[in-house]
């Protein structure tokens, strides 16, 4: 016979929170398996641990002797009631009273007092209008929540988001790749431990290797479980800043920091970005649609993102400049990801040639790095097309340009005059791929760009008075002296990292930049001051 819940189910989970109980049997389901457990293995041990509890409620509630509490039954002093909405309490009523809330009709209210220190507190009787009058019956629905797999998958993510907020907060316990165990019992990793690891990182070039690779040089005690033996490696690690985990999610590998790319552990300044306040209502849905399209790592995220198994992006200026790629909201599904790692390594696969290079995901910053030689190898210019799609292994991603062939096209071209101000002008350059004429930027000298990029003023100007120095060189290469919204976008992010949000907004909002149609805009002087 199934015996009833003390209460709806539904809201028992609904509403669960992390308790006292829940941690001590976590703590003691680590120390008997002497083991570092994840959140959803400790989930399900405390949710057994509440049906278990929630069982012994409904029985004892159950007991002649023990009247369940319900606001609509009248009850006499020297009554004993179980409460199941205080889990199961019992308590017995010590004083009756009258009512004094005119607006709910008659009623009473009984005091109880509690034995195990919870003191004396007061509740409603006599009055028939309250939802705790229902007896929940034990349906098949009820019987789903009290079995541990029924609950899992009801609320098991629900349970483990609570769960792991409240380890958060606890400075006993420590958590590697989403695993936990209490500090005080990891196994020791001294001094010794730590330089030898990073001897065996060194010779294999900084990384990446994973734990178990370097424990096979660290001698640790036999009767350490290797499972515990590996999370207090990494914990370890973790702590010492020569060491940086890089592993992809759900794998842990271990990389030397000074081994890392600079461009990997510091922003690159082509790439660096202050944000900008600006009023986005202005904004067309035209103009949002090519914002998604130009998927810019800066853009704000907002509606669901498409699926797709490849997708061709042409290559912005700064992200070109350094070796990278946007990690916009349409490109980083085809990423590796990590739960707490701020850098990933991967493996580049080009797709011409099939041959396998390292790349970096960085995560909060949103760029992908690694590509520099890629890029020269295959002469793809700024605003270049490639394409990209997920290898055949495991943590590996295709890039691949399109149409490589190399030809010779008048396109924009980054100049600079005497006075170090860049500008554009159209000249005819190499260039060895398919390329986007609204992106696509010509630089005949790099090293003349950087230091002109450096010393210049241009990047002191304001956004406003910068944007329309760069609208209104851009305009000079155009018969109609017009400026598509894609090609000032481009334009800019070669003087300034920018999205292209807060630029669209000065089209908009300006007075000196005239709509023309399709996306095109010319400048006005008369209106520019």
């Amino acid at each position: 016979m199934t015996v009833a819940p003390p209460l709806p189910l539904e809201s028992y989970w609904a509403d669960f929170e992390v308790d006292d109980s829940d941690i001590e049997l976590v703590y003691n389901l680590m120390l008997e398996r002497e083991a570092p457990l994840t959140a959803g293995e400790m989930g399900a041990a405390i949710i057994a641990g509440r049906i278990e509890r929630l069982r012994r409620q409904a029985e004892e509630a159950a007991k002649p002797e023990h009247t369940a509490y319900r606001p609509g039954d009248r009850y006499e002093a020297g009554t004993q009631l179980s409460f199941p909405a205080l889990q199961g309490k019992v308590g017995v009523v010590t004083g009756v009273r009258q009512g004094e809330n005119p607006g709910l009709g008659a009623f009473e209210v009984i005091a109880v007092s509690f034995d195990d220190d919870g003191g004396t507190r007061e509740f409603a009787s006599s009055f028939e209008e309250h939802a705790l009058n229902q007896v929940p019956d034990a349906s098949e629905d009820q019987d789903q929540l009290l079995s541990p797999e029924g609950v899992l998958s009801a609320y098991g993510a629900l349970i483990e988001a609570r769960l792991t907020a409240h380890l958060e907060q606890q400075e006993d316990i420590v958590r590697i790749a989403w695993r936990w165990f209490p500090r005080a019992l990891l196994a020791e990793i001294h001094e010794g431990h730590l330089n030898l690891a990073e001897a065996v990182l060194d010779v294999a070039s900084g990384g990446p290797l994973p734990t178990t690779s370097l424990l096979e040089h660290i001698e640790l005690p036999d009767t350490v479980d290797p499972l515990l033996a590996a999370f207090s490696l990494d914990y370890a690690l973790q702590e010492d800043e020569r060491f940086d985990e890089v592993g992809p999610a759900g794998e842990v590998l271990w990389f030397l920091q000074r081994n890392e790319p600079p461009e990997v552990l510091y922003t690159p300044s082509r790439l660096q970005f202050e944000p900008i306040p600006y009023n986005r209502n202005v904004l067309t849905p035209d103009l949002l649609d090519l914002e998604r399209r130009l998927d810019d790592e800066l853009n704000p995220q907002e509606g669901p993102v498409e699926e797709a198994t490849e997708l061709t992006i042409p290559v912005l200026f700064p992200h070109w400049r350094v070796g990278a790629l946007p990690l916009s909201a349409r490109l980083r599904p085809f990423f590796p990801t990590a739960y707490e790692a701020p850098r990933i390594r991967f493996v580049l696969v080009d797709g011409h040639t099939g041959d396998k290079f390292p790349g970096w995901v960085v995560r909060k910053e949103a760029y992908v790095f690694g590509l520099d030689e890629w890029y020269r190898r295959h002469h793809v210019p700024a605003g270049g097309l490639v394409r990209i799609r997920p290898g055949d292994a495991a943590g590996e991603v295709v890039v691949q340009a399109v149409d490589r062939r190399t030809r010779s096209d008048w396109i924009r071209t980054v100049s600079i005059d005497q006075e170090g101000q860049i500008g554009f002008t159209m000249l005819k350059q190499p260039v060895g791929t398919a390329y986007d004429e609204r992106m696509v930027v010509g630089l005949v000298d790099p090293a003349a760009l950087d230091e002109a990029w450096m010393r210049g003023s241009q990047r002191k100007m304001s956004l406003e008075r910068l944007a329309a120095y760069v609208f209104r060189e851009l305009a000079k290469l155009n018969p109609q002296s017009a400026v598509h919204a894609q090609a000032f976008y481009s334009g800019l992010n070669v003087l300034r990292r920018i999205p292209p949000g807060p630029l669209f907004a000065l089209l908009m909002e300006r007075p000196y930049y005239e709509h023309v149609g399709d996306l095109y805009w010319r400048f006005d002087d008369s209106q520019w001051n």
